[in-house]
């Protein structure tokens, strides 16, 4: 009697799970959509996050399902970090097979934003592609890259060019040495004979017009004021004066930039620091992007000796100390209502 009942069950038991495999692994999925979807992982995501963003782009119908699925092929610590482009009508077990397969192609764009140093910089190529920060950093220091810019540098603080990048990130992709070649190849790209020429002309060294473009992407984001404070660092220095530039500050304290700096600060000791050193900065202070490079070449001609800034992303500027005093009471007045604000 028991036999009776305890076979068809077993059947029905065999059939759901035969059901729910398929549904894990063969069922496909449709969008109304017919176009490629594309999904980034990024170095920290697991099977859970990118579960998530999966199910939120429709490219899989139940993101617990595909959850349960990875974990039980004993996919979930395999995850490579990259940007993929799902077509439609995929399955768990495709999409799974995507996603950690070593043997496929995997690329990751990156975008370097402008005015970031090399340590940022390994910082963010760790995060979005997996590789070693400090591995990255080190590879800046190497020599036969620094000859092939000619250049008497320690490293290439100044010299990998801030852009959007795309790397092969699978087994056997791209290397930290390969992404620092990348990056001062597309810098080599981006100084023509033209401006070396010009910088020939007015007796500028590439380092030097890189270690000015630099100090001037710290100060602004504003491609219209560039080229005014390029001149004033430029007339600052044939009148020998320290440049007080707060980016050269920010590049070497210990703890990293600050928000805002304190009088403390600018007393820190490095040549480094322009409030306590007459001329440039021993090399650039980060990497900067090709309209602070153009503004470090041919600078506005201004008599302008002094900015500081308006509280909005731009700055007054003056050629007397007075004048510069008086723009000074008016940002000190802005950042007063500021506070007043928040209370």
């Amino acid at each position: 009697m028991r036999l009776r009942y305890f076979y068809p069950l077993l059947l029905f038991l065999f059939f759901l799970l035969f059901l729910l495999l398929h549904l894990a692994l063969f069922n496909r999925v449709y969008r109304f959509s017919g176009e490629d979807v594309s999904v980034k992982i990024v170095h920290g995501d697991n099977l859970r996050s990118v579960a998530v963003e999966l199910e939120k782009k429709q490219i899989i119908y139940n993101r617990y399902i595909f959850i349960l699925t990875g974990r039980l092929l004993g996919y979930q610590d395999e995850i490579i970090p990259g940007e993929y482009k799902f077509t439609n009508g995929l399955t768990n077990l495709d999409v799974l097979k995507m996603i950690t397969d070593v043997s496929e192609h995997h690329y990751v764009t990156v975008t370097i934003p402008e005015g970031l140093n090399i340590r940022q910089i390994g910082h963010l190529v760790y995060r979005q592609m997996n590789l070693d920060s400090t591995r990255f950093v080190n590879e800046t220091f190497n020599d036969s890259l620094i000859d092939l810019l000619g250049i008497k540098a320690e490293n290439l603080e100044g010299f990998l060019f801030p852009d959007t990048y795309q790397f092969n990130i699978s087994l056997h992709g791209n290397t930290e040495k390969d992404v620092v070649s990348a990056m001062a190849a597309e810098f080599r790209k981006k100084i023509t004979p033209e401006m070396f020429g010009d910088m020939k002309k007015k007796k500028l060294t590439l380092k030097e017009v890189i270690t000015i473009a630099s100090i001037v992407e710290g100060e602004t984001r504003s491609d219209s004021e560039k080229k005014i404070i390029a001149g004033v660092y430029y007339n600052r220095l044939k009148k020998k004066m320290r440049l007080e530039a707060d980016p050269t500050v920010q590049y070497v304290l210990p703890d990293g930039p600050k928000r805002r700096l304190t009088y403390s600060d600018l007393k820190y000791p490095s040549p480094y620091n322009t409030y306590l050193n007459r001329g440039l900065p021993p090399g650039p202070i980060n990497n900067p992007g090709l309209s602070s490079i153009v503004a470090a070449i041919y600078p506005d001609e201004n008599k302008y000796l002094y900015f500081v800034a308006k509280g909005d992303g731009t700055h007054r500027f003056a050629d007397t100390y007075d004048q510069h005093k008086k723009n000074i009471a008016e940002y000190r007045k802005f950042l007063q209502e500021q506070e007043k604000n928040r209370k």
